[in-house]
């Protein structure tokens, strides 16, 4: 689920009555909600805005009614967070990393930043409730090393986006794009990630094979990845 980057008051996430659809068909489907993302803040900076920060809030108090257990903050463009405007983030980021161990939740920080870079920002902030989301398409589209900040970052990993991305930062087919799925997986194993995943990928020209394509792709990488 998403709060779009312009408040949307016809998104089910903001009444009662829309959870109450989206739990229902959850359970019709023998589905669970996992994650929950705020796109808001990409517009909207998060950094001295009390609004924003009451909207992240509020949104985790949603989520929590959903039993999500994964909030991903994309600290990108307005909110656009790294290691010079850090302490900037931390009342906030704390915070909302408060809200969220009320109710179990993880807060996921999504951003543009090396393996390296993550760990100074969670050792900085210092909170247990806080770690990052690991975006295979977005990182390689950064010019990353996957498989050694995978390593690095370990339990910090609390949650793992699978996109595919080529050299012109366009979301592709996953498998056709710059990403070494094995090399992902492998190090996912080494870290011993059981965390969940959410597909960020083309639909292609058929929504459900490609479903079923990228399920195959993964469960094969994942399989590949294990050491024997």
């Amino acid at each position: 689920m998403i709060a779009e980057r312009t408040h949307n008051p016809d998104n089910p996430l903001w009444s009662d009555e829309g959870i109450g659809r989206m739990k229902a068909l959850a359970q019709r489907n023998e589905l669970s909600f996992q994650a929950f993302c705020n796109d808001y803040v990409i517009d909207h900076a998060l950094c001295g805005n009390e609004e924003v920060l009451a909207q992240n809030l509020r949104l985790i108090e949603r989520g929590a009614l959903l039993g999500c257990q994964k909030y991903v903050l994309p600290l990108f463009e307005s909110s656009e967070l790294n290691l010079g405007n850090l302490e900037q983030f931390a009342t906030p980021l704390r915070a909302i990393a408060d809200k969220a161990a009320e109710s179990g939740i993880e807060v996921c920080l999504e951003t543009g930043l090396n393996g390296d870079q993550l760990m100074e920002v969670l050792k900085r902030l210092d909170h247990p409730a806080l770690g990052v989301v690991f975006d295979t398409g977005n990182r390689v589209a950064f010019g990353h090393d996957l498989p050694g900040d995978i390593r690095l970052l370990g339990s910090r990993i609390r949650h793992v986006h699978i996109k595919d991305k080529n050299r012109e930062n366009e979301n592709v087919l996953l498998g056709t794009g710059l990403v070494n799925f094995l090399q992902v997986f492998e190090a996912l194993a080494d870290i011993a990630y059981d965390g969940p995943y959410t597909f960020e990928t083309q639909r292609g020209k058929n929504p459900s094979r490609t479903a079923a394509y990228n399920l195959q792709l993964v469960r094969f990488f994942q399989a590949e990845g294990v050491s024997p």
